[in-house]
């Protein structure tokens, strides 16, 4: 006899349900908090049971799941994470009735009509690039959105910088601390030359000697939207200190990434791809895990969301519709550049 520990899972707490498959209620549905005391009590209470086998569903819920989902994977439950909009299209009802004890019972009735895949905790080697994959991705986006500001405001306190520091060389760490240092026309104006001259130097720059002489001509020379005093200039300067943070801070991440990366079976293979470097091979094994997890190329077409969508109505199909995105946006974002086909299940 199969029994489930169903679990409606919130944030902080949860709504519990111990069933059997014959629909014998073991334990009445109740609150328990996301708490070492409540996980306990509730380890205490099935264990009385004497229960053999014992099986643990419950929904994917971003990050609110996971403290439940570790109890139970450390103390030897089997455990099935489900994504929340299949069980979704189980609980329609007529009466439109939800409530957490109801989608316990639902959880419960729908592990006993379907065949799920149970859930193998992956390798640490792969959660951790899990981890370091999408602290990448949120500094990379602040550091864009930073970026845009940034811009703007170079344009407002002295826009000669754009020709000084030309294309990316705007965002590199020596046109950073310079432009910190000296966000505004007139400061540099109002500076010795051979100050600038000993900070270029400082810094290892070759040109050290010239390149001062040049901004000292064009900040003479420029009229910028705002004066020194504004608020503008002293948020360029703030800014510029904060995208030189967060990018020394990301390359730390590559270098981690990478690392963990060069220690994992397939780590040759993908980056032997053409036009794939070390780090993008790191990022798309931080997102797939373990590639064996897999049982034929289209499941990891569609987890990558990357799957044709399908429309039919009557006679007419079209199999060659967009892209389906419906799969893992960080992983579909740096496969686009790949043939999905030198991927395979060994």
């Amino acid at each position: 006899m199969q029994n489930v520990l169903a679990i409606d899972v919130a944030k902080g707490k949860s709504m519990v349900l111990l069933i059997s498959s014959c629909g014998e209620v073991l334990i009445e549905p109740y609150e328990i908090n996301h708490s070492i005391d409540d996980f306990t009590n509730l380890l205490n209470r099935i264990n009385k049971l004497k229960l053999d086998n014992i099986s643990v569903i419950m929904e994917s819920t971003g990050i609110y799941h996971r403290p439940i989902e570790r109890f139970f994977l450390e103390n030897n439950f089997k455990v099935f994470v489900i994504n929340a909009l299949y069980s979704k299209m189980y609980k329609r009802n007529l009466r439109k009735t939800k409530t957490d004890k109801l989608d316990c019972l639902s959880l419960s009735e729908l592990f006993f009509t379907t065949d799920f895949k149970e859930y193998i905790k992956p390798d640490d080697i792969y959660l951790n690039m899990n981890a370091l994959s999408r602290q990448y991705h949120a500094l990379d986006e602040l550091c864009v959105n930073l970026k845009n500001r940034y811009k703007n405001l170079v344009y407002l306190c002295f826009p000669e910088y754009e020709l000084i520091f030309k294309n990316k060389s705007i965002y590199s760490d020596l046109a950073l601390s310079f432009i910190e240092k000296y966000p505004h026309a007139d400061i540099i104006s109002n500076t010795r030359i051979d100050a600038l001259q000993n900070f270029f130097k400082k810094n290892g720059f070759r040109h050290w000697k010239k390149k001062p002489l040049t901004i000292k001509e064009y900040a003479i020379n420029s009229y910028p939207s705002v004066s020194k005093d504004d608020e503008i200039t002293s948020s360029l300067s703030q800014l510029a200190r904060l995208i030189n943070t967060y990018q020394k801070e990301i390359e730390i991440i590559k270098y981690k990434i990478i690392f963990l990366g060069r220690k994992t079976k397939y780590f040759e293979s993908i980056n032997s791809i053409f036009g794939i470097g070390e780090f993008t091979t790191s990022l798309i094994i931080a997102e797939i895990g373990d590639i064996n997890r897999f049982k034929n190329i289209k499941e990891l077409t569609a987890y990558c969301g990357l799957d044709p969508s399908i429309k039919q109505s009557g006679k007419s199909i079209n199999i060659k519709g967009p892209i389906s995105k419906s799969g893992n946006k960080y992983l579909r974002k740096n496969s686009f550049c790949i043939n999905i086909k030198y991927f395979k299940c060994y």
